[in-house]
């Protein structure tokens, strides 16, 4: 598998190489830092993949990956690490007396922006080392306080790595699964203090299976030890930065890496394994059903557990008769067999759409497709007990959603219309644009399925069933779709509501100094509402080196309201221009400010209208019947005399 980090083309430092296991041709390369099998059969693999610009692959989907263990194919889930696995990140920092002066100033400083990336379920600590390593600050969530112990580190002393590296792995082994260990060292010299040897130091970095990334700085480096130091790791890696300017980027780099890596999840459909085996697994990311990357990692099947094979089932011995149950009699009162008739009804209306999906399915380049699968790779039917492991969306939802949906996605306008709303809605229960298409089918089956069951119970008309099956079936359909746009509605709501505070905040981060990614930074970290998340995976996309216009019009969409639009469109012009951000900024905050107020206006204008027709429909009869009550016995007794 792959030693190397990914660093981008701006980055200005020298990696150490490590031959890869993955093709030095491939366009895409696969980084796995994590492979987790202490719950086998289930198994989680935490990866990162980079394109040959090194630059980040985002979007992965489970349709961009293959995974194979041993030769068989498994069913995979795959979403971002930092979503079921936080991190927890020991940042040890060189304190000798030789880094003294700027180097140790940008040393803290890039040090510092690490630790502000981490994110809320995230945890860090901090170990300084000179002549001896401590240990500065714990495993904590609270950023300031890592900052706190980063700022106050003092250079002095000699050099202790050997020490540090050890010291680190004491407050990363305090962690338990399903958290991702990882752990960043950074010094300018050689070790001359330490009390533990570098062999001692290997063989616990390779048993703990924590990455270790060294960073170098200067030119006076044992470059062969920190070498070895990132090799006997699991997926370490090695950098040096002739400058300690270049530490900035390094440490954005490695940042990146965190944020963007994948946790890919399946549950083995070995057969057979016993403790102590063995198995490769086999990563792929497909681009247009085409390999554009492969590696290789093996993990070993932990005591406990094994997977046992199912015993073949036995017989009855030979030469025993077996009787035969006597029939009995079976008598249907009237109720019963209405109830019979609505569930084979329903059983033929479920045949009957079964057998349309099916042979709308069976195309020609489908039929071509399954038997060139399966020439390449005979299915294999998966052990019982792997498959009850597996989580139930993982294991009957999201296959029964996309079974029902794939058929139909080529009758649909536009699947990626669906996947714009989902994710202005907020991507809610974590659905694919085609699980909601199944989702929208699955409910019109089952509401027709009712419908028809309500209707027989009343009246037996085949037109009046077929009417109401088809309304059932249109009715819920559109249900998901109205709920869907209901989310959407609530959520922009939510954004037109912070949208507001958040610019003003951008615009006074802008005109106190900071950057337009700066000013970001501090909206992300103090509210926690839709536009700060959508700002924060803004940020994210500068950092993993998108195209700012691109990324603009990307948050534009995925919210899709008109003010952040214009906003958007102010910056990618400013940027284009080159208007001082803070000035645009300021501009968009009053601007933004003056249309709330308008729509408040607007809205007070509209609500006499609106409260008219409760009043003429509701209130205006019953103070009728209030103030004519009274009067109607005298007016009847009036036209009963006159009569």
């Amino acid at each position: 598998m792959s030693r190397v980090a990914c660093i981008g083309v701006a980055v200005l430092a020298v990696v150490f190489a490590h031959p890869s296991a993955a093709l030095a041709d491939d366009p895409v390369r696969i980084v796995v830092t994590e492979l987790d099998a202490s719950r086998f059969p289930l198994v989680r693999i935490s990866a990162s993949a980079v394109d040959a610009q090194g630059r980040a692959v985002k979007g992965l989907r489970d349709t961009d990956l293959r995974v194979s263990e041993d030769g068989r194919p498994q069913q995979i889930g795959v979403t971002l690490a930092n979503r079921v696995a936080p991190v927890a990140l020991v940042m040890a920092l060189d304190t000798s007396g030789s880094i003294a002066g700027a180097p140790f100033v940008d040393a803290k400083a890039a040090m510092t922006s690490l630790a502000r990336s981490l994110r809320p379920d995230d945890r860090g600590a901090v170990v300084t080392f000179n002549t001896t390593a401590a240990v500065a600050q714990g495993l904590t969530s609270d950023r300031d306080a890592l900052t706190g112990a980063i700022d106050r580190a003092v250079a002095a002393g000699n050099t202790a790595i050997f020490d540090a590296v050890n010291v680190a792995l004491d407050v990363v082994g305090q962690v338990a699964a399903p958290a991702r260990k990882a752990v960043v060292l950074l010094t300018d010299g050689i070790d001359n203090s330490s009390a533990t040897p570098l062999d001692a130091v290997a063989r616990r970095l390779a048993a703990s299976g924590v990455p270790l990334y060294v960073v170098g700085l200067g030119s006076a480096l044992d470059r062969e030890v920190l070498q070895r130091l990132a090799d006997a790791s699991a997926n370490g890696a090695a950098y040096v930065a002739p400058t300690s300017a270049q530490l900035a980027a390094i440490y954005d780099t490695l940042s990146e890496q965190i944020a963007t890596e994948y946790a890919v999840d399946y549950t083995s459909n070995v057969r057979a394994a016993a403790a102590g085996d063995v198995l490769p697994v086999t990563i792929q990311v497909l681009r247009s059903s085409a390999v554009v990357g492969t590696t290789t990692v093996t993990f070993t099947v932990p005591q406990g557990r094994e997977v046992v094979a199912d015993p073949a089932p036995t017989s009855a011995p030979v030469g025993v008769p077996v009787a035969e149950a006597a029939p009995v009699p079976v008598s249907l009162s009237p109720y019963d067999a209405a109830l019979v008739g609505i569930l084979g009804g329903s059983s033929m209306l479920m045949l009957l759409v079964w057998a349309l999906l099916t042979s709308a399915q069976l195309s020609v380049a489908a039929r071509e497709r399954r038997r060139m699968m399966r020439l390449l790779d005979p299915p294999t039917s998966p052990d019982a007990s792997a498959v009850r492991r597996a989580p139930f969306r993982t294991r009957v939802v999201a296959p029964v959603l996309q079974r029902i949906a794939r058929p139909l996605l080529r009758f649909i306008p536009s699947p990626e219309r669906t996947r714009d709303h989902l994710a202005q809605a907020g991507d809610p229960f974590g659905l694919s644009a085609v699980e909601f298409v199944g989702a929208r089918v699955l409910a019109g089956l089952l509401s027709a399925v009712a419908a028809l069951a309500i209707t027989a119970l009343i009246r037996r008309d085949p037109l009046l069933l077929s009417l109401l099956a088809l309304f059932g079936l249109l009715l819920g359909y559109a249900v998901p779709g109205l709920l869907l746009g209901r989310a959407i509605r609530a959520r922009q709501a939510k954004i037109m509501r912070a949208l507001p505070a958040a610019l003003d905040m951008l615009a006074l981060s802008a005109t106190a100094g900071l950057t337009f990614d700066g000013a970001i930074s501090q909206v992300v970290e103090r509210w926690h509402t839709p536009f700060s998340d959508e700002l924060r995976r803004l940020l994210v996309e500068f950092r993993m080196g998108s195209d700012r216009r691109a990324a603009l019009r990307s948050l534009a969409a995925r919210i899709g309201l008109t003010d952040v639009t214009r906003f958007a469109n102010a910056i990618i012009q400013a940027d284009s221009l080159g208007v001082p951000i803070s000035k645009v900024l300021i501009e968009q905050a009053v601007e933004m400010r003056t249309r709330r107020r308008q729509r408040a206006e607007e809205a007070a204008r509209k609500a006499p209208i609106k409260m008219l027709f409760p009043m003429v429909g509701l209130i205006f009869p019953a103070l009728f019947v209030v103030i004519l009550g009274p009067a109607v016995p005298g007016l009847l007794d009036i036209f009963a005399a006159t009569r």
